[in-house]
């Protein structure tokens, strides 16, 4: 059953935050708000009127956009206004799934599914293309591991349609966030790998919902068909040292909600974001061997290059790759992700804002010598 936003007390949140868990997504609704907020983004994107964007919006109506719209669909920059709102209004699902720090994605997509029916296996970025991305069905792939930079494998993907349409599904596989990387490639419906997972689920694009999944899901595009979905992605990270854009921060004591979240949270997938958190905080994490394919082998990894113990970091990493799935092996992930560097001028505004909110904090030391590490 769906999570509706709109009445959502604690007890239903901690119980879709276990759902969470064990699944990786979740089907939300009483988002009606989110989903006009997401149209009128787009409209303003490409300066159509309230009319135009009724007929961009109807199913039955699949054109296929001029390149030029194409490409300014393909990338739509988020404002910090934007993203201010979005935090605002999922901050109590947002701080349960993914903590108290968040980095919202610099930029979202249009998706118009329907007009064409190429096939992609990329972002909507390559002009060799022509942006049909904006049109095409997604193969199947996990975001963080298609990334061509680390990110986080806790990162959290909305995904929230702006038309209902029964065609060009969302299709999701359950649990496969906790089979580790499962390919460095984007993978067809049909391979025959995927009958090592659960059975997919099929989620059909209904105005007024969405989806929240973990950057580790296995997931892509099903059930083309006549008729124009029509969509939007937007993704929030927790800390994250790889990052340079603005950290934001969710309730008066970031710090002391992040202790009590960490004293509460047994599950991998809860609390792996937690986990980042301290590492880029500086602060200490529990040194223990965690089971491969596990998303805690990444926070082993971050906390390794972040003691500046790149060679004794790199096991972790490779740990996390599915090489009974991934033929490639986990030399693929190293090559993207191993040792890139951290944005201490990320950390350093998050020591900023911190001495402002909580000067006395302790933590505060130990983020100082994080960045005095990092600087060396």
């Amino acid at each position: 059953m769906p999570l509706d936003l709109s009445r959502m007390d604690a007890a239903a949140l901690k119980r879709a935050a276990r759902e969470y868990d064990e699944q990786g997504f979740l089907l939300l609704s009483g988002v009606e708000d989110v989903s006009n907020r997401l149209a009128s983004e787009l409209a303003g994107r490409i300066g159509a009127d309230e009319t135009t964007l009724d007929s961009m919006l109807d199913p039955e109506r699949p054109v296929v956009f001029p390149p030029e719209v194409r490409q300014r669909l393909s990338k739509v920059d988020t404002s910090r206004e934007l993203a201010v709102w979005l935090l605002h209004r999922l901050e109590n699902l947002l701080g349960q799934l993914l903590g108290p720090f968040v980095h919202v994605s610099s930029s979202f997509h249009g998706q118009f599914k329907g007009g064409g029916t190429i096939e992609v296996d990329h972002g909507g970025y390559n002009p060799e293309t022509k942006f049909m991305e904006v049109h095409g069905a997604y193969l199947l792939h996990q975001d963080f591991g298609g990334a061509t930079i680390p990110t986080s494998p806790s990162a959290i993907t909305l995904w929230v349609p702006l038309n209902t349409c029964a065609d060009w599904n969302l299709r999701l596989y359950p649990g496969s966030h906790r089979q580790g990387l499962l390919s460095s490639e984007f993978l067809a419906l049909d391979d025959p790998r995927l009958a090592s997972l659960e059975k997919p689920v099929d989620v059909q694009a209904a105005r007024g919902t969405a989806v929240v999944f973990n950057a580790m899901l296995l997931h892509g595009t099903s059930n083309p068909g006549p008729r124009r979905r029509v969509s939007c992605d937007i993704r929030f990270f927790p800390l994250c040292g790889f990052l340079p854009s603005e950290v934001h921060m969710l309730g008066d004591d970031p710090l002391r909600r992040l202790s009590e979240r960490l004293s509460e949270e047994t599950g991998a997938t809860l609390r792996a974001p937690l986990l980042e958190d301290r590492v880029f905080l500086g602060g200490e994490i529990p040194r223990e061997t965690v089971p491969s394919r596990s998303v805690l082998n990444w926070v082993n990894y971050i906390d390794g290059l972040a003691r500046g113990r790149s060679d004794e970091a790199l096991p972790h990493l490779q740990r996390l790759a599915n090489e009974d799935f991934d033929s490639s092996g986990p030399a693929t992930y190293a090559g993207k992700f191993h040792n890139r560097p951290v944005s201490a001028r990320t950390l350093r505004a998050v020591r900023d804002r911190l001495s402002v909110v909580t000067p006395d904090a302790p933590e505060l030391a130990e983020l100082d010598r994080l960045l005095i590490r990092l600087a060396n």
